[in-house]
């Protein structure tokens, strides 16, 4: 292990010191006669109306934001050509630049393709009449051709890992490799010098006693690598039952923030230019908005399983308090991304290590779990859910205290629940409103200076204040998040069936699902509370979490329970998640994982997916050398 990590450290060593000169870089091209990535050409021409036109816009993303005029008023019989972007759909008005500024015509949702050419044409056929058309000129570029070719490459490269892994495990390799290591040891032991002793060189075969530590190696060799699942048994005293024996790890949590692990690491490269693998501009969702919360998730999930195995070793609850390491408080940072980690794993800890039984007053040993016997639902739920009461009972107080803090407070020049974005949103009269009592807590209490000041809304909503996603108010809900995790996982220690624990999980999923789009009215802005990451919103949580119940259903089953899938390679990301984590973001721009490529979709995308694959690759190789750091 510590051989390996040497290589691992005199390797990013190299990187830093001799390939200093290669950090990745954009380089955009500024030809007049050549558009860059999300652009395209638009031709406005007034055609025959009598006055000049005035062209405004407004991009679909900003909601309930004033038009404004793409460039000066267009002369009759006139036309001028203007580079627009198009990542999101418009929203156009053409305004009669005269005394009463009339509205000529208007085009609602119009999305522009990218590297494409267009005509907004104005003809007016007769005095009250006037068209007003848009039609593609020159053909786009292929936009989504990079994507699915990254995607066939990678489902290439995951078939393949798993088609080596069934050749090296297949019975005709075992053979081979049996074979092999019988004539290495017949080699050696003909090497061996005979012993002197006459004792040993008598050709009696030596006997092992009953009870030695080898007198059963052969079956524990047998058994290395087939783990229990949930519901394995052991036979106890009593014959008629039968005890559960949990599996040493829940693989399908290793895939999952694995799979976590390497979007994330893509999202943080650029996701190849691509707008839907940014974060979402204010509500809504995006690939990028999901892998955050879902590591909080896990974490949930992870606090149950070590510290039930923590616990076996006879820790006491105190000890398991004092794992979290010393630091000072002048040297932590209040916000950012690690922190929310931090304290939500924190506080739901500390719930779990106060309220959950210990092992010896589990009661799952109460009721048989035999093949041909049913453990009564409601048995089965007193045991998953209805023990756990006071943790549900502390989770609701965090709950309504969310809810009451974000809707009741009335602010200054701010109306009462504003969860809006501030800026240019409702024409420009809630400016400095940004996050509602969200942002107003953490500009009061920690002050602009120490917020994240380039939040996800400032491009589109011109946004002039601060705003900090990772926010104080967000830590209620993001330990809400970690606990559903919790909830997760104490489905599947209690539960005594495998069916049992998907049903519930994907009940618990479904019902997740189903309250965070009825308070979001199906994923709409103007709702009760509104699907919002940068909120940490109440919807947002539960369409997460019925995402993640679901996600991890569907990979016990195929990871663990009927194993027609190892993971790989995102099992080796998420037995490593850590040490993947960090050295991503030191070496983020470093060659050999990025270098400098033109600023195209296609070549971003293809250097994205790479540095993503390379960390898989580091992955592989500490999960080969048995070096495991996750969360």
């Amino acid at each position: 292990m510590w051989k390996s990590c040497y290589y691992l450290w005199i390797f990013h060593i190299t990187i830093l010191q001799c390939f200093h000169y290669g950090e990745a870089k954009i380089i955009k091209k500024n030809l007049a006669d050549q558009l860059n990535m999300d652009q395209a050409y638009l031709t406005i021409s007034n055609k025959n109306y009598s006055d000049p036109i005035l062209f405004t816009y407004n991009v679909i993303a900003c909601e309930h934001c004033d038009f404004e005029a793409l460039d000066n008023a267009v002369q009759p019989n006139s036309s001028k050509t203007v580079t627009i972007d198009t990542q999101y759909p418009y929203d156009f008005q053409l305004i009669s630049q005269t005394k009463s500024r009339t509205l000529v015509c208007q085009i609602h949702s119009y999305h522009f393709s990218e590297h494409g050419s267009y005509l907004f044409e104005i003809m007016e056929i007769n005095p009250n009449e006037v068209s007003c058309t848009i039609t593609q000129t020159k053909a786009s570029s292929h936009y989504w051709l990079p994507i699915i070719i990254a995607v066939i490459i990678l489902c290439t490269i995951v078939l393949s890992i798993q088609l080596c892994h069934q050749l090296y495990h297949s019975r005709y390799i075992g053979r081979i490799l049996i074979n092999i290591g019988h004539r290495q040891l017949i080699n050696d032991e003909t090497n061996i010098t005979p012993p002197t002793s006459p004792i040993l060189s008598r050709r009696e075969p030596l006997m092992l006693q009953p009870g030695t530590p080898n007198d059963n190696i052969l079956s524990a060799a047998n058994s290395i690598g087939s783990l229990p699942l949930a519901e394995s048994t052991n036979k106890s005293k009593d014959s008629s039952k039968k005890m559960r024996v949990l599996p040493k790890r829940l693989q399908a949590l290793d895939t999952f923030r694995g799979f976590s692990l390497m979007v994330m690491i893509f999202v943080n490269y650029g996701g190849g230019g691509y707008w839907f693998f940014d974060h979402s501009v204010w509500n809504g969702l995006t690939l990028a908005d999901l892998v955050f919360p879902w590591f909080v998730w896990m974490m949930g999930v992870s606090i149950v399983l070590s510290q039930r195995s923590l616990l076996k070793k006879k820790i006491r609850r105190t000890s398991l308090l004092l794992q979290g390491g010393e630091g000072k408080p002048k040297d932590l940072r209040i916000l950012g991304v690690l922190q929310r980690l931090a304290l939500c794993y924190f506080f739901t800890a500390i719930l779990v290590l106060i309220f959950d039984p210990s092992e010896n007053e589990s009661h799952v040993s109460q009721w048989p779990t035999r093949d041909n016997t049913h453990q009564p639902i409601r048995a089965e739920l007193s045991n998953t859910v209805f023990q756990f009461w006071p943790e549900w009972l502390f989770i609701l107080g965090i709950i309504i205290s969310w809810i009451l803090i974000t809707f009741v407070p009335k602010l200054s020049n701010c109306p009462r629940g504003y969860v809006g974005p501030g800026g240019k949103h409702e024409h420009g009269k809630y400016t400095n409103c940004t996050g509602g009592v969200a942002g107003y807590l953490d500009r009061t209490i920690l002050g602009s200076s120490h917020m994240y000041g380039y939040p996800t809304c400032k491009e589109i909503y011109k946004t002039q204040i601060p705003y900090d996603p990772e926010g104080l108010l967000g830590i209620l809900t993001g330990i809400f998040l970690c606990y559903l995790g919790v909830h997760a996982a104490h489905t599947f220690v209690y539960s005594t069936r495998v069916r049992r624990v998907c049903i519930q999980w994907i009940v618990s999923g479904l019902i997740c699902g189903f309250l965070g789009l009825l308070l979001s009215k199906g994923g709409h802005s103007e709702s009760w509370i509104p699907i919002n990451k940068n909120l940490w919103s109440l919807t947002f949580i539960f369409v997460l979490s019925s995402l993640a119940f679901i996600i991890l259903t569907i990979l016990y089953l195929l990871v663990d329970v009927y194993k027609l899938f190892t993971g790989e390679p995102w099992l080796w990301l998420g037995m490593n998640s850590i040490v993947i984590y960090v050295g991503h973001d030191v070496c983020s721009d470093k060659f050999p994982i990025q270098f400098q490529v033109d600023s195209t979709h296609a070549k971003l995308l293809a250097l994205h997916v790479y540095g993503a694959m390379c960390w898989a690759f580091i992955a592989g190789l500490l999960y080969f050398n048995k070096i495991f750091i996750a969360i």
